[in-house]
């Protein structure tokens, strides 16, 4: 793992580029199909707000709650779930939300929220990285996955849940931002997606939730993409969600 101290230059650059980047979905990213998806992304949701017709992603993290950004965290949520299409998935209502105290719309730091469903779902959620395995498996270069319903270029929103696999290049931490730069990531509508990494055993783990969607990469199709690392917001976690895995 490379640690990288806050440096002012480089994210008065990403927060130009965000001002002004247009919203695209995942960059590089294919949509999933119906069977890929129930096979393995069932847990990934999207967030509606039915109101604005805003959309964040979220991942289901235990049979009620979902994990997602903490800016995707207000009333008046529903999240659709079932299907990798929005328009053929199942509408569940939202009970409670909770952001993080700590949250900061200015750094962005502790972008996270959770959103606790008016029922329990029967679908396996997504377990979150183990601290051994974030110590052993989080490397400069490490494979990952992507993915969210964020807005296609001629579209709107996607119908679709867009997935890309990535390298975590340039990798480096700051608070609890996990950014890293490559050809694939989050642009508008991928906030709250998940960041998914192989755990020990080889199955699917959480290691993040996108934060900072609207940057360079999504400007230019490759570039700094910022997930809240959910290793740095776990003690949030655990005190809000009893039956977490």
């Amino acid at each position: 793992m490379i640690f990288i101290q806050p440096c002012r230059i480089r994210w008065l650059l990403l927060a130009a580029v965000i001002a002004c980047a247009p919203a695209l979905a995942i960059v590089h990213g294919k949509a999933v199909n119906q069977p890929r998806f129930m096979d393995d992304f069932p847990w990934a949701v999207a967030v509606e707000n039915p109101v604005t017709g805003g959309v964040c992603s979220g991942v289901l993290i235990a049979p009620r709650y979902v994990l997602t950004a903490g800016h995707c965290t207000s009333a008046n949520k529903r999240v659709l779930v079932g299907n990798t299409s929005r328009r053929r998935a199942r509408s569940v209502e939202v009970a409670e939300a909770f952001r993080h105290p700590g949250y900061s719309r200015e750094t962005h730091q502790f972008d996270v929220g959770l959103l606790r469903l008016a029922e329990t779902l029967d679908i396996e959620p997504l377990p979150l990285i183990s601290r051994s395995e974030y110590l052993l498996l989080i490397k400069e270069g490490a494979a990952a996955s992507v993915m969210g319903w964020g807005k296609r270029p001629d579209s709107g929103f996607s119908d679709r849940l867009v997935l890309a696999s990535i390298r975590l290049r340039e990798l480096g931490t700051s608070g609890t931002q996990l950014v890293y730069r490559d050809r694939g990531g989050p642009c508008g509508g991928d906030s709250g997606g998940p960041l998914v990494v192989a755990g020990l055993d080889g199955q699917s783990v959480l290691l993040g939730v996108a934060s900072v969607t609207d940057g360079n990469l999504c400007a230019t199709g490759g570039g700094f993409a910022v997930y809240t690392s959910v290793a740095a917001v776990r003690d949030f976690i655990s005190a809000k969600v009893p039956d977490l895995p």
